[in-house]
């Protein structure tokens, strides 16, 4: 993608009704060619202040190892890399995805560059994070270094539940329980499993041994309102039922519908593999991407009782609200 496609990107949204956040996995050679682009769209977005193209994101490059991931979108930065990254907060980066259990704050990412500076670097040139693509091999571990980098972001930022952004709730993540029923041996377990997911109220007390540690810390820093979590409504990356219980548990207010909406069979110039389950898979079978648009997960939220101005909330104030929020500092 260039300067010269972003009148066709305006076109295609203006055409679906949208206002659109494209996302990247980013490959470490293209990362001039990807500064080129958002200096770009900065001049384009100052020239034409109404474009429903509003910002653009990054997925990765500090990522857990186990998800469906490019793997030519997950590289080692230097020090000197990362802070061109973040320097594209100035214009029009609004989030990169990131691991918070990586590593501890006080860990360095580079000589004299800690994680910590790592994501004041970002803040401070108003791009956030968005929390995602754990380790799984500890997920008590996990959720402390989540918790702290959250209670860091918030202690050095003013307070606000946009200040951290989060990758699709439950995938991606260590989890107690199984969060989707894809192939028919799946499918055959539902009826017996997913009752001890939803078949009961819940309560704080009880998410950390349902759910796992790192969903019940992401899940209760949201009813905090010191994260927005994500969700995706697709009915594949999460079980529609969990969902639904999410949301009544949280409400409306506190979640962005996060679609995951590919529509080329191609990720950081890996090719994808389409297998007749409206998700993309990688060549080893791990879900990459998913080809639900918003029509379809609106018609899915429906289907799942939400009323339409639950949804509308969800899908249009919440993420709205989010891209045009501005970090300050405390």
């Amino acid at each position: 993608m260039s300067e010269s496609d972003l009148p066709e990107l305006e076109t295609l949204s203006e055409q679906r009704g949208l206002e659109i956040l494209p996302t990247v996995y980013l490959r470490r050679p293209a990362l001039g060619a990807f500064e080129s682009l958002l200096q770009a769209y900065d001049k384009y977005q100052s020239d034409f202040p109404e474009t429903r193209v509003r910002g653009f994101a990054v997925e990765g490059p500090m990522l857990g190892p186990d998800g469906g991931i490019p793997r030519a979108g997950v590289w080692t930065p230097s020090v000197e890399e990362w802070k061109r990254l973040a320097k594209l907060g100035r214009y029009g980066l609004r989030y990169i995805v990131m691991a918070p259990d990586a590593m501890e704050l006080e860990d360095e990412v580079g000589p004299g560059f800690t994680f910590a500076d790592l994501l004041v670097s970002f803040y401070d040139n108003n791009c956030r994070v968005a929390l995602g693509h754990f380790h799984r091999d500890a997920p008590e571990l996990s959720a402390r270094r989540m918790r702290r980098v959250i209670d860091f972001l918030h202690s050095r930022y003013e307070a606000s539940p946009y200040l951290i952004l989060t990758d699709h709730l439950y995938n991606d993540m260590p989890r107690n329980f199984r969060h989707a029923y894809r192939s028919a041996e799946e499918l055959a377990l539902r009826g017996e499993e997913l009752p001890a997911v939803i078949g009961q109220p819940w309560n704080r007390d009880m998410l950390v041994d349902l759910l796992g540690p790192v969903p019940a810390e992401m899940i209760e820093a949201a009813n905090e309102r010191k994260l927005f979590p994500c969700i995706n409504f697709d009915g594949y990356h999460v079980d529609l039922e969990v969902v639904r219980k999410t949301v009544e548990y949280l409400g409306a207010d506190k979640v962005i519908v996060l679609t995951d909406h590919t529509e080329i069979a191609s990720m950081a110039q890996e090719q994808l593999t389409d297998d007749g389950s409206l998700l993309w898979r990688r060549d080893d079978g791990k879900v990459a991407a998913g080809m639900s648009g918003p029509e379809l997960q609106r018609q899915n939220m429906a289907a799942i009782g939400l009323s339409e101005p639950q949804i509308e909330q969800m899908f249009w104030k919440n993420p709205r609200a989010a891209i045009e929020y501005s970090v300050k500092c405390n």
